[in-house]
């Protein structure tokens, strides 16, 4: 497997945001890549959209269907904002279908903004500062978004975002916040960067990893059960597909 999966590729922490901007972000993390002897790390695949601070410049990564092969600085120290699923349209103004699996600068989307952002982030003499740096930034931009979309929040729950998927058709689900089937889809692509079926995939594999981390065993047929596949060679199929490794390779890693 090329690339170590970028949570586990150096000292990983994140933490939770300013209350403030609770319902829009899940987390603000910094990823000390200094001791890292992997030159190569692999974004997979979380249903999120992070702005991040890579030591030279500003990046928006959107959502992911597939994992991202990127290739960072020796010694780098990255650190980033991440939005919940179906948060981060709003702060952009795009609909997220269009930078699917993409890193984009964000002075692209925020022109002087970005400007301003990035002469203040260069001016901060630490990664906890940067962060702090960053967060103020959004709070500085909370009035222009406004409230954080219920149905969208509905959704991602839904789908199995930090709790059991409701395993309800999607006519259902649209029936339930009051939409047409073909008017959800369109929301989901806008919001998410694709459909509810492939947010549904992304929650699942993301459920497989967190099993993965703290399961002492991590027998295969187990992790798939309790992850929602239908059984190890669903699992095998769908983690191949979102990460480019084995279901085995991937537990061995998180569990280094």
């Amino acid at each position: 497997m090329v690339g170590t999966v970028s949570q586990f590729a150096g000292i990983y922490h994140e933490r939770a945001p300013e209350v403030a901007l609770r319902e829009h972000v899940r987390c603000v993390w910094v990823n000390d890549l200094r001791q890292s002897q992997n030159e190569w790390i692999r974004v997979v695949p979380d249903g999120c959209a992070d702005i991040l601070w890579t030591g030279t410049s500003l990046i928006v990564a959107g959502p992911d269907t597939q994992s991202i092969l990127d290739r960072l600085p020796h010694g780098a120290v990255v650190v980033g904002v991440r939005f919940h699923p179906g948060a981060a349209s709003a702060w952009f103004g795009l609909p997220l279908s269009e930078i699917v699996n993409s890193r984009v600068p964000l002075a692209e989307l925020w022109r002087d903004d970005a400007d301003r952002l990035f002469d203040r982030v260069t001016g901060s003499c630490s990664a906890p500062e940067i962060a702090l740096t960053l967060e103020t930034f959004l709070l500085s931009r909370l009035g222009d978004v406004g409230l954080a979309d219920k149905q969208i929040a509905f959704l991602r729950r839904a789908a199995g975002d930090n709790s059991r998927p409701a395993r309800v058709r999607l006519d259902r689900l649209a029936a339930r916040i009051g939409m047409s089937e073909r008017t959800l889809r369109r929301r989901c692509m806008g919001a998410f960067g694709y459909g509810f079926k492939t947010l549904d995939r992304v929650l699942r594999f993301q459920r497989f990893l967190r099993l993965a981390a703290h399961s002492s065993e991590g027998a295969l047929a187990e992790l798939a059960a309790r992850a929602g596949y239908a059984d190890q060679a669903h699992m095998t199929r769908e983690v191949q597909r979102m990460s480019g490794a084995t279901a085995g390779e991937l537990v061995t890693q998180v569990q280094a």
